[in-house]
């Protein structure tokens, strides 16, 4: 029953998954269509000129004054960016060829989080207004928004001077729009990114939901990492500064990206441990990632004790790769040791690794940085990602479902089994005469049945021997029982011994034993009791020493019943005792 709810979700997760898709290709056409949108909309990367300021003393005065002018160079980056540097980064600005004579107001957005960001607009006379952005000046800002806006307001600005400082690293994505361009850009903006996140929310909240359906642990370490990933996404996109930019300190806002981004891996390792079995299937790598976890929560400690947040940023950044590529290795391990469950999980897993990859190589400078690394990329990746691993997850709960049905008939077939011995083992009691642990009577009786059945139809010989041990009352009523019981477990013992593998010797009752031998004719029933007699009589018994015991030999003749049969056996064992024990009788027709 259990199961079959199971089923029922996972067939309801399938159809969420392809709807999921669908919803996929819409947000990256919004968030790709969203250009299309931002009308008068200029790139201003490669209008800028350039001047590192190392001495940090160098004021606007003096680059008006055009004392650092040989400085400047033009730049190179269609989105300039520095990474960590303590020096001040100018950055200079014509506004001529870009406005041409506008007289419509004009916004400059910087869209990356930065310590300080200062803007002085120079006019034509050589005076300058300025406006500061920046988490230094989250608090002044009267517009709450993620990324740094300025506006020009003299409509004879010529010229602006752009001042980059701080701890953070220092990139200046910036764009220049039309007061109209830009309205519709975030309209176009908020829409594309109001469909991602509601897109990941929405799955994660379903994950959540299967997880209190399920009971399956990987479930919720998927929606942690998942809420981990949308935490992540929102600081790098600064998300942080227009929701809770004006409540948070300024130290805590330079550190919500690591801080963000150590709790995703963090999630990640548990959730791909967890998903993947390796505690069970792969033990060193499961060793391995407990490593990476306690080295996820020192960096994630670092991020709060550490001054140095460039040294910060590149160990977490570096971990992050290196655990994201461990994963991904764990998950090809498993596929190829027949890891079914995996087959998505790779999907899914070599789609966000790629992404953390240029993302990271965007970071240390391996590549050229583009704004798109924290928006296009990771969106996109994302949302495969999330798709592609809930369906491993369901991918798993089948197999695993699968799993449990073979564990299932493999249980039935071995209670089956052990139902089977069991019978065999009560059986074989039901058969066994306790004091000897040789068979019983009511074996021997029905082993004789089936003898002379088989004698009638196939024609075959059949001999009985029955043995007595002389004089056993004499001996118990001299040694005891209990002496008495050890003899005749010490004859039972010595019959199994000599008999052959196709008689049957049993007991019979008492002090008598009979031996059912198939296939064997007069001359060797009669040879086979002497062996046994003389074997019995070399015998010497532990309390008594020296025993005999008397045989009395029948063969089947025709139209013998099983009773015919053994009175002519006693008869023979009777006429053996008269003739003074400890000798072989055999009895032939009456």
């Amino acid at each position: 029953m259990i199961w079959n709810n199971k089923s029922k979700l996972l067939h309801q997760t399938n159809r969420i998954a392809v709807f999921m898709i669908i919803m996929l290709f819409v947000i990256i056409i919004a968030i790709k269509g969203s250009s299309s949108f931002e009308v008068s909309r200029i790139i201003l990367g490669p209008h800028y000129d350039v001047f590192h300021d190392s001495s940090n003393k160098v004021t606007v005065e003096d680059l008006i004054d055009g004392m650092y002018d040989q400085y400047f160079t033009p730049s190179t980056q269609k989105y300039p960016f520095f990474w960590h540097t303590t020096d001040k980064i100018w950055l200079r600005l014509s506004l001529d060829d870009l406005i041409q004579g506008n007289t419509s107001g004009y916004v400059i957005e910087g869209i990356d989080k930065q310590d300080h960001v200062d803007m002085y607009f120079v006019q034509q006379d050589g005076s300058y207004t300025v406006q500061k952005g920046g988490i230094a000046e989250n608090d002044s800002q009267s517009l709450r928004y993620f990324s740094n806006l300025f506006t020009v307001e003299e409509p004879d600005v010529t010229e602006v001077y752009i001042a980059l400082y701080g701890e953070l690293p220092l990139m200046f994505s910036s764009f220049l729009y039309t007061d109209n361009g830009f309205l519709e850009n975030v309209i176009t903006y908020k829409f594309s990114t109001g469909l991602f996140y509601g897109f990941l929310l929405g799955l994660m909240l379903y994950n959540l939901f299967l997880f209190f359906s399920l009971k399956e642990k990987a479930y919720i370490f998927y929606v942690l990492y998942m809420f981990s990933f949308i935490a992540y996404q929102a600081t790098m996109n600064a998300f942080d500064l227009e929701l809770v930019g004006h409540a948070l300190p300024d130290w805590l806002l330079f550190r919500t990206l690591p801080i963000s981004c150590t709790l995703l891996v963090c999630f990640m390792i548990l959730f791909g441990k967890e998903f993947l079995e390796l505690k069970t299937h792969l033990p060193k790598h499961n060793r391995v990632l407990k490593i990476f976890l306690f080295l996820t929560m020192l960096s994630l400690l670092s991020v709060f004790t550490v001054p140095n947040l460039e040294a910060v940023n590149n160990v977490i950044t570096l971990l992050t790769v290196i655990v994201l590529a461990f994963l991904w290795v764990s998950g090809l391990t498993m596929l190829l040791k027949g890891f079914k469950m995996a087959r998505f999980y790779m999907v899914g897993w070599t789609v966000l690794l790629g992404s953390m990859l240029i993302q990271g190589f965007g970071f240390l400078k391996w590549i050229p940085f583009h704004p798109g690394l924290y928006e296009i990329v990771p969106a996109t990746a994302a949302c495969f990602e999330a798709i592609f691993l809930s369906l491993a997850l369901g991918d798993k709960i089948n197999l695993m479902k699968k799993e449990m049905n073979d564990k299932l008939e493999e249980k039935v077939q071995e209670r089956t089994k052990q139902l089977e011995e069991a019978k065999q083992k009560l059986e074989q009691l039901a058969n066994t005469d306790r004091l000897t642990m040789i068979a019983n009577r009511m074996r021997l009786d029905a082993e004789l049945d089936k003898q002379l059945q088989t004698v009638k139809t196939n024609g075959t010989s059949l001999s009985l021997i029955m043995l007595d041990v002389d004089h056993f009352k004499a001996v118990n009523d001299k040694y005891g029982h209990q002496v008495g019981d050890n003899i005749l477990r010490e004859t039972a013992h010595l019959l199994k011994e000599k008999v052959r593998k196709t008689d049957l010797a049993g007991r019979w009752g008492g002090e008598e034993f009979l031996v059912i031998s198939p296939n064997t004719g007069t001359v060797k029933a009669l040879e086979l009791a002497e062996e046994l007699r003389q074997h019995l009589e070399n015998h010497s018994f532990k309390e008594v020493g020296k025993t005999t015991a008397s045989f009395g030999v029948a063969t089947y003749l025709e139209g013998d019943t099983p009773s015919s049969l053994l009175s002519r056996c006693d008869n023979a064992l009777y006429v053996a005792k008269e003739e003074g024990r400890n000798q072989v009788a055999f009895q032939g027709a009456v």
